[in-house]
């Protein structure tokens, strides 16, 4: 039987168990391949430390072409971002927007769904088929609440009380002929 000895921390993120014939650190998922050597100074010599060394003198940077106000500006990340209500196109172009923070419930019954009023005369829908929310950072999601003939989302059933991400250009289909659009 072959002993596996662990190889030491990940170099990237420093996850300790990384093995021999590891191909994804399991801290950060990083490839080894893909991430520089470490080198042990007592075992493994680097060939460039025969190389003779140059003095390395400071350097001095030059802008040119300065354009003002392109250093001030960075990357927006999704945080920086602000969160957009998400709208709900409903067949009938009924349309129900949905603020970050807030949840509705899709549903027949106009006092359990009180938003969605216009779906009381869908036979096929549930009295609360499901409820459909938006986070405060912009994330949106549905869940079906174990309606009887089913919330689909990208083509497949969802399980009930099983929360499925969804975004702006997605469609949510409730039962049979309920096709809701989401959009910004």
């Amino acid at each position: 039987m072959r002993e596996v000895r662990d190889a030491g921390p990940c170099p990237e993120c420093g996850t300790a168990g990384a093995h021999p014939g590891q191909l994804v650190c399991q801290g950060c998922f990083v490839p080894f391949a893909l991430m520089r050597p470490v080198r042990d100074a007592v075992e493994d010599q680097d060939a460039t430390d025969a190389l003779p060394q140059i003095r390395q003198e400071p350097e001095h940077t030059r802008m040119i072409n300065h354009i003002p106000g392109a250093l001030a500006r960075t990357a927006q990340t999704r945080r920086d971002t602000p969160t957009q209500a998400l709208r709900l196109r409903f067949p009938g172009d009924e349309t129900v927007v949905v603020e970050p923070g807030v949840r509705i419930r899709l549903g027949r019954d106009p006092r359990l769904c009180p938003a969605v009023k216009f779906l009381a005369t869908r036979d096929n829908l549930s009295r609360l088929h499901a409820t459909f929310g938006v986070e405060q950072d912009g994330s949106a999601w549905i869940t079906d609440e174990g309606s009887t003939n089913g919330t689909f989302v990208h083509g497949y059933r969802l399980a009930p009380l099983e929360p499925a991400a969804v975004r702006p250009g997605d469609t949510v289909r409730l039962a049979a002929d309920v096709t809701v659009h989401i959009m910004i």
